[in-house]
């Protein structure tokens, strides 16, 4: 058929446009890697061809079409259920490689079967190699109910890296064979196998089983563990080279050279039985170690650590021995053997944990030894005295390591006054000599970390992504390290903050309280209380939480709170504050009987008033409203004097109580204003009208009997409203108070006129509290003040060329 085909296509050129040109043949070389993933999603198919694109879904069809020097590459997320028959072989030097991942990976591809139902008959095996040649199988998952791995009158076949389970065929409590198997079977005329580095578990009858006719097999670096069956069991198997395996936790014999196995080398293993109670049934007698008369011609034991169970440790040519010591005495074998018992550590399977007599302990020359342990690591020198030929390898299949370890976890943890602070675990555990150090990434030095696990904290220079390293170091030489990667956020901003309250009731004072948010510590805080008083500037790493101020006068203030941190930022914040003034009482002014206006003090409800203008106490007392409640004064029933009410700034409530001892409300103006009562509406009327006046925009707003609302602007911020008669003209006249801004300065009475003119009369000084009215009766409303911290009214008589009257009222 070829030779038609190639004659074909020398006809069909022959009869082209280019007959007469020869035309080079080139030969397509096959790829070197074959893909096997049958995977959701991998797009596999087993007539793609084997690509990356188009994967095949099957081991089968890989095996069938790969040839030397080819690898099947097997995903590690593939799940191949059946059975592998190789039939194609490699070369010598170009074996046919069926790869799948590393003992050390966390995903393996599974090969074979590994459950059933009943009714149903699966494959029995996972791979059969069965007269082939130069065949390498690693890194799988193997599994079936019969041998996993059948290898028959083959030669050159590695088995390695893998993790096999099998030979039971009962799963669920489904039967699907009649009998149990071995795991590995070698069988025919097989030779030069090798089975490295596997981890062979739960045999139920022989891990690994060499039969007769088998030739140059090596068994070496393998764990074969925790079965009920046996280890390794070679029958008329010449050449059986076992070496450097952990054989261990079975119940029946670990190693056995049967009938004439002669030239072994068994070396440098762990060969222990499990003990009493761990395996079904009466607990075997088997010797741990076995080697029949046949097999002793030629055979070297030597270096192995076989612990005695309930069978003794040693049967050779049929005769037991209880210690190595024994075996050595009677038949010059195990000269370095021992039964040490050794200790496994936690982080890896079956590592020995420094043991005198397995760690350092092993011949490095033996037949069969391979560079690395079951796990792909090298050796490494225990601090324990070597007790090898030479160099420092372990007994058994793995290979003690330094369990120098670091781990590390860096996040950000902004505490207060350390805002791009990092927190720290950092556990090291310093193995055999090791030290450690943790470098934070951003350009400053390391820093040692003790053994143990550590909790240092770290303050990054910026906001930024930075990678932490903590580093291991042993006296070997050996390093191991670990990063975390950690994102500093921006520092926040910086945000002052504040609220204040009303100071003592016998001073206009304020009490202000900081409640800044600042990533970095505060350095200054100045505190401006708007009334033209120097600043309050605090200095230092802990300025105080806590100022008290005091105001001459009451009135609305913009108070101001600038900060700054250590790193130079600067942010103010300001608030507008209403102060009562001083409180041994509010006064307040009115026609209470007769032809002049009387003073008395308001003070949470409490009435004090004076008919004597003169030091002496209160001539009538009564209780009217509420703490925060501001007295006011005014004819509400058309009489011939006036009635006394209250305001409520929280809820802009007029409150009057009148004659007959009822009670009207009115609601009026917003929370926070000021009442201005007078005779707005002038003489036409008998009774005055309510009014409001608001500090924070000097509006004016006067609520007339008819029910119009009238307003003007007038002022400026912290003046208080005054209301009066300043003309004699019977009707209300506005004006303003404004208080001395420092200590000592005068206050400016600021009276408006009904022709539009403004007046001012400086009278009293900072601190004081503004009256007004008629104390001479004269029919015209002049000023006066009242000074809180003396308790003295002063009132001006001036315009009447008559010196003023000073007195003292108490509240009580």
């Amino acid at each position: 058929m070829a030779t038609s085909r190639r004659v074909g296509l020398a006809v069909a050129i022959a009869g082209s446009a280019i007959a007469g040109t020869v035309l080079p043949f080139t030969a397509h070389a096959a790829p070197a890697v074959l893909y096997v993933n049958n995977a959701q999603n991998a797009n596999c198919s087993d007539a793609g061809g084997g690509t990356p694109a188009r994967p095949f879904c099957t081991l089968q069809a890989a095996a069938d079409v790969a040839g030397p020097g080819q690898t099947v590459q097997i995903s590690p997320y593939a799940r191949l259920i059946g059975q592998v028959t190789v039939k194609r072989s490699g070369e010598p030097g170009k074996p046919i490689v069926f790869r799948g991942a590393d003992l050390t990976d966390t995903q393996t591809a599974f090969a074979g079967t590994d459950s059933w139902e009943a009714g149903t008959v699966p494959a029995p095996h996972a791979f059969v190699l069965d007269g082939v040649h130069d065949v390498t199988v690693s890194g799988l998952n193997l599994g079936a109910p019969q041998e996993v791995v059948l290898v028959k009158d083959s030669s050159r076949i590695v088995l390695d890296h893998n993790e096999v389970y099998g030979g039971d065929p009962v799963r669920g409590g489904v039967r699907a064979y009649p009998s149990a198997t071995p795991t590995v079977r070698l069988t025919g005329t097989s030779a030069d196998v090798t089975i490295s580095r596997n981890r062979i578990l739960e045999p139920s009858v022989t891990g690994v089983a060499i039969e007769a006719g088998v030739t140059g097999t090596v068994v070496t670096t393998n764990l074969i563990a925790e079965g009920t069956g046996r280890g390794v069991i070679a029958t008329d198997a010449p050449g059986t080279v076992v070496v450097s395996n952990t054989v261990a936790r079975n119940c029946l014999t670990d190693l056995e050279l049967a009938g004439n196995s002669t030239g072994a080398v068994v070396e440098n293993n762990i060969l222990y039985k499990w003990p009493a109670g761990h395996c079904p049934g009466t607990h075997p007698t088997a010797n741990t170690m076995v080697v029949s008369a046949g097999s002793v011609r030629g055979t070297k034991a030597d270096h192995n650590t076989v612990l005695r169970s309930i069978g003794l440790p040693y049967s050779w040519a049929g005769t037991t021995y209880a210690t190595a010591a024994e075996f050595l005495a009677a038949t010059g074998q195990g000269a370095h053997d021992n039964d040490a018992g050794p200790q496994f550590n936690q982080i890896m399977d079956y590592e020995p944990s420094g043991t005198a007599g397995v760690t350092d302990a092993a011949d490095p020359s033996a037949p069969g030894m391979l560079d690395t342990d079951l796990y792909g690591r090298g050796p490494a020198d225990h601090p324990l005295p070597n007790t090898a030929p030479s160099g420092f390898r372990d007994r058994g299949a793995v290979e003690a390591q330094d369990p120098l370890y670091v781990d590390l976890n860096v996040r950000h943890s902004p505490v207060q006054d350390h805002p791009l602070n990092a927190s720290v675990w950092a556990e090291v555990r310093a193995g055999w000599s090791g030290t450690a150090v943790l470098d934070f990434g951003d350009g400053t030095g390391p820093v040692t970390v003790p053994s143990g696990v550590s909790f240092p904290s770290h303050d990054y220079p910026a906001a930024g992504t930075y990678t932490a390293t903590l580093t291991g170091t042993s006296a070997n030489g050996l390093v191991r390290t670990d990063t975390s990667t950690v994102t500093v956020a921006p520092v926040p901003d910086l945000r002052p903050q504040f609220s204040w309250t009303a100071g003592e009731k016998s001073r206009a004072g304020i009490v202000v309280n900081a409640r800044n948010t600042s990533p970095w510590p505060l350095v200054r805080r100045v505190f401006d209380f708007g009334d033209g008083t120097a600043p309050v500037v605090s200095d230092g790493p802990a300025p105080p939480n806590q100022l008290t101020h005091e105001y001459g006068t009451g009135g609305t203030y913009t108070i101001t709170e600038t900060v700054t941190d250590d790193h130079g930022r600067t942010a103010a914040t300001s608030q507008s504050a209403r102060v009562a003034g001083p409180q041994p009482g509010t006064p307040f002014t009115g026609y209470f009987g007769g032809p002049t206006s009387h003073n008395g003090l308001f003070d949470k409800g409490s009435w004090a008033l004076s008919y004597n203008k003169s030091d002496s106490t209160p001539s009538a007392n009564w209780s009217f409203g509420d703490p925060g409640d501001l007295p006011v004064v005014g004819n509400w029933d058309n009489s011939c004097q006036c009635q006394h009410g209250i305001y409520r700034p929280g809820t802009s409530t007029f409150a009057l109580r009148h004659n007959d001892g009822s009670v009207s409300t009115v609601r009026f103006g917003d929370p926070g204003d000021i009442p201005v009562v007078g005779a707005w509406d002038g003489p036409r009327t008998r009774n005055d009208q309510l009014a409001v006046y608001r500090p924070s925009n000097g509006l004016l707003a006067v609520r007339h009997d008819d029910g119009s609302v009238t307003s003007l602007r007038f002022g400026d911020p912290g003046d208080i409203p005054i209301v009066g008669d300043w003309d004699g003209v019977k009707h209300a006249q506005f004006g303003l108070f404004r208080p001395g801004r420092n200590p000592g300065d005068p206050n400016l009475f600021i009276l408006r006129h009904d022709d539009g003119t403004v007046s001012t009369a400086a009278y009293g000084e900072k601190g004081d509290l503004p009256v007004v009215g008629d104390w001479l009766g004269t029919g015209r409303t002049t000023y006066g003040i009242f000074r809180p911290t003396t308790h003295r009214f002063a009132l001006s008589n001036a315009y009447a060329g008559r010196p003023d009257t000073t007195y003292t009222v108490y509240n009580n």
